[in-house]
């Protein structure tokens, strides 16, 4: 703050300025009445002009004081409103780091919830599975079991198996098989598995294994139908179609039944034909005769 001058030294500068001030007529050679101005109006004279000077001063000093008192509360006006921002700024940053603090432990806890509800999932399907395999297990083994007591029913199978060999290896290719009948599976463990290279003319009804097939190829893609479940698979990917039952019947007599399901994986256009891997996995074991007969259109080989 600017230090104002105190009451002492105000009249000892008003002092110096009356004895300043002096009249036109004032010499040293005149005095009283030799101007026509007596003493009393010379003194009243001085003593206004002081007055007024003095007033001058103090006005200017005032403005002055004002000036400095102005600027002194606009700085700290100024400091204030510094101080209140600064305020709102760490309360607002306050906020925000509560309102993180908290999306954090809401993004914890959901995590939390999710890994427990995984752990539960994942809990339940293990059990699921170990279930399944038991049952399967106890199918497998009562399979097995029935297998031993139906010997008389596989050799008539096997020997309605020679009969179709006899006849294709007389020369008649056209197959004695009158009729294959296919519905949704039974739910039998499909224990036998096989794998086939297969060869498919594009857009073209065919038929493996009985199964009805269709192939149409794009790009490096293709359309597969099999038992009029439709997959698209890229050159790589596998499709896994539904497992269904196969009855197959020679003469209106059962040659041969099973579930089975099949596994295709894409790999291209070999020869101008759609190649595929197929995994078949079937219930019952797959006679290898039967494979020809039950094939149309297509090329295959086992691999």
């Amino acid at each position: 703050m600017v230090k104002l001058p105190d009451k002492a030294s105000l009249t000892g500068f008003t002092q110096k300025v009356g004895e300043a001030v002096k009249l036109p007529s004032d010499t040293p050679a005149e005095s009283g009445s030799s101007a026509g101005v007596s003493d009393a109006e010379r003194a009243k004279i001085e003593a206004e002009a002081i007055k007024k000077y003095e007033a001058d001063l103090k006005a200017k000093e005032d403005a002055e004081k004002a000036k400095k008192y102005a600027e002194i509360e606009a700085r700290e006006k100024a400091e204030q409103e510094r101080l209140l921002a600064e305020k709102q700024r760490q309360e607002a940053l306050a906020i925000e780091q509560q309102r993180k603090e908290k999306e954090r432990q809401e993004w914890e806890r959901e995590e939390a919830r999710k890994k427990a509800e995984d752990d539960l999932k994942r809990a339940e399907i293990e059990k699921e599975l170990l279930a399944k395999q038991k049952q399967e297990e106890k199918e497998r083994l009562a399979a097995e079991k029935a297998a031993k007591k139906s010997q008389s029913h596989t050799l008539r199978n096997v020997g309605i198996i020679v009969i179709i060999l006899i006849a294709i290896l007389a020369g008649a290719y056209i197959s004695l098989i009158s009729g294959v009948d296919t519905v949704d599976g039974y739910g039998y463990p499909l224990s036998y598995q096989a794998n086939y290279e297969v060869f498919v003319p594009d857009n073209t009804n065919c038929e493996f294994f009985g199964m009805p097939i269709n192939a149409l190829s794009s790009g490096g893609t293709v359309t597969l139908m099999v038992n009029n479940d439709r997959q698209t698979l890229a050159i790589g990917q596998q499709g896994v179609f539904p497992t269904k039952h196969m009855t197959v019947k020679v003469f209106g007599i059962e040659l041969y039944s099973t579930d089975y399901q099949l596994t295709a994986e894409y790999e291209g256009v070999i020869t101008n034909k759609d190649t595929f891997k197929f995994n078949l996995k079937t219930s019952s074991s797959i006679p290898s005769l039967l494979i020809n007969p039950l094939s149309k259109n297509v090329e295959y080989r086992t691999i």
